[in-house]
C-alpha cells in the first residue's frame, strides 16, 4: 500500500461533557457509555486534497507480549481482538481541508464488561483506540489515532463492623476501594504489657509500616510465575511516654493511586488481584524493635464503582459472548447501522446518527396565534 503525506493535519477530539474524569482529567468510559467527537482536518492554506473517503474506526485489542520463561526460551506474542468496527463519516471527490467543516461523530458502547484499558504493565495491554483515515482508491493519504480509557463496572461496599488484626490494636474499616481512595483504620495507643511493664517514665517509639501488593497471574503460561510488586507504601511513626492513657486513634495508612488497575478476574489472559500487608515493630528509647504479632495481609479489591452504586443488571462478561457473534461482527454492524438494536441485542459498539439542533424557535400556528398586526389594530 502506497502512503502519500499530504500538506495537512488530521485530528481527533473527545467532546469534554461525556464520560467522567479520572487522573490526569482525561475522559473515562464504561459500558452502555456514549461518546461523541469531532474529526477536524485543518491547512493553513487552500488546497484540493484528491480523496474519495474519511473513515473511522474504532477498534480494541487485548495483548500479551513476549515474555521469558527460563533462560533463552521465550512465550511469543498473543493478540485477542475484543471488536472491531468502522464507519465511513465523508465521501466525494476531493476536499479542501481549509473550509471543510469538522465531522461529528456519536458512538455507544455495548453494556459489555471488557478488560480495563491497560498500558504500564510489563507482559500484558489492552487498548482501546479511534483511528480516523483519508483514503484515495484504498491508499491511506493521512490517519491520526486517539486512545480511549475504559474502565469495567467493579463493584465496591462497606462492612457494617470493621477488621481486627493484631489482637484488636489496629481495626480496618474496609477492604474494598476505588483509585484516589485513602486506607483508613482505628489504632489503640496501648502497647503490650512486656513493654509497658518497664518504668513509666520510658519514652516508647512505634513504627507502622504499609504496602500495597499487586499480583498479576498469566493464564495462557503456565511456567511464568505470578508477577508481584508494590505500586504503594507508607510508614506511620509515633513516640510518646508510656504513662500516656489508653486511646483509640484514627489512621490514614495508605494512599491508593488513582492510576492504578482496577481488580478483574474475568480476562482470558490475566487476572490481577491486590494485598495489604502491614507491619507493626515497636522499642523503648535506645532497646531492641519488637515486632507486635504476625504480619497482618488483607485481599483488596480495587473497583471503579463508589459504595452503593451498582452495575446494570443486563451486564454481560465479553468472554461469555458466543464467538459465532464475534465472527459476524461486520454482519451485525450494518444491521445495527440500519435498525434501532436494544442494548440487551447490541453485542459491539456501534455509531449513532448524530441529533442536530436548530438554533432557531418554532414557527407559531397563525390560526393559534394572532399575528402583531392583528393585535395592534384592536387596541388603537
Amino acid at each position: 500500500m502506497r502512503h502519500i503525506v499530504p500538506d495537512y493535519s488530521l485530528t481527533i477530539e473527545l467532546l469534554p461533557e461525556f464520560g467522567w474524569s479520572t487522573h490526569g482529567g482525561e475522559p473515562t468510559y464504561g459500558p452502555g457509555s456514549v461518546f461523541q467527537g469531532l474529526i477536524r482536518l485543518s491547512s493553513l492554506t487552500q488546497q484540493h486534497v484528491e480523496a474519495d473517503s474519511i473513515q473511522l474506526q474504532f477498534q480494541a485489542v487485548e495483548s500479551l507480549d513476549s515474555t521469558e520463561i527460563n533462560l533463552g526460551v521465550l512465550h511469543g506474542q498473543r493478540h485477542q481482538p475484543l471488536f472491531a468496527i468502522k464507519h465511513v463519516l465523508w465521501k466525494g471527490q476531493g476536499f479542501d481541508p481549509f473550509s471543510l467543516d469538522p465531522l461529528p461523530f456519536t458512538i455507544q458502547i455495548p453494556v459489555i464488561q471488557y478488560p480495563p484499558s491497560v498500558e504500564k504493565h510489563e507482559y500484558y495491554q489492552c487498548s482501546f483506540k479511534l483511528i480516523a483515515i483519508v483514503e484515495k482508491n484504498g491508499n491511506v493519504l493521512r490517519s491520526a489515532e486517539k486512545k480511549i480509557m475504559y474502565r469495567p463496572f467493579i463493584e465496591t461496599c462497606a462492612y457494617k463492623r470493621p477488621i481486627n488484626s493484631f489482637s484488636g490494636q489496629m481495626k480496618l474499616h474496609a477492604l474494598e476501594y476505588v483509585p484516589g481512595d485513602m486506607i483508613t483504620a482505628t489504632i489503640k495507643r496501648q502497647l503490650d504489657s512486656q513493654t509497658s511493664s518497664t518504668s513509666s517514665s520510658t519514652s516508647i517509639k512505634r513504627v507502622i509500616t504499609a504496602k500495597l501488593y499487586q499480583i498479576s497471574i498469566l493464564h495462557s503460561v503456565q511456567d511464568l510465575p505470578k508477577l508481584t510488586k508494590i505500586i504503594a507504601s507508607n510508614r506511620w511513626d509515633e513516640e510518646r511516654q508510656q504513662e500516656d492513657k489508653e486511646r483509640d486513634g484514627h489512621l490514614d495508612l495508605l494512599y491508593i493511586p488513582s492510576d492504578v488497575i482496577p481488580s478483574f478476574s474475568y480476562s482470558s489472559i490475566m487476572t490481577v488481584s491486590y494485598r495489604l500487608k502491614v507491619w507493626i515493630r515497636q522499642k523503648k528509647l535506645g532497646g531492641f524493635w519488637k515486632t507486635t504479632g504476625k504480619v497482618a495481609e488483607f485481599p483488596l479489591t480495587i473497583g471503579t464503582l463508589g459504595y452503593g452504586i451498582r452495575a446494570p443488571t443486563q451486564l454481560q462478561i465479553y468472554s461469555t459472548i458466543p464467538s459465532q457473534q464475534q465472527q459476524r461482527q461486520e454482519q451485525i454492524q450494518e444491521q445495527q447501522q440500519n435498525s434501532n438494536t436494544n442494548d440487551e441485542e447490541q453485542v459491539l459498539p456501534r455509531f449513532m446518527r448524530a441529533v442536530e439542533y436548530s438554533d432557531s424557535l418554532p414557527v407559531y400556528d397563525s390560526a393559534r396565534l394572532p399575528s402583531y398586526g392583528d393585535i395592534s389594530s384592536t387596541l388603537f
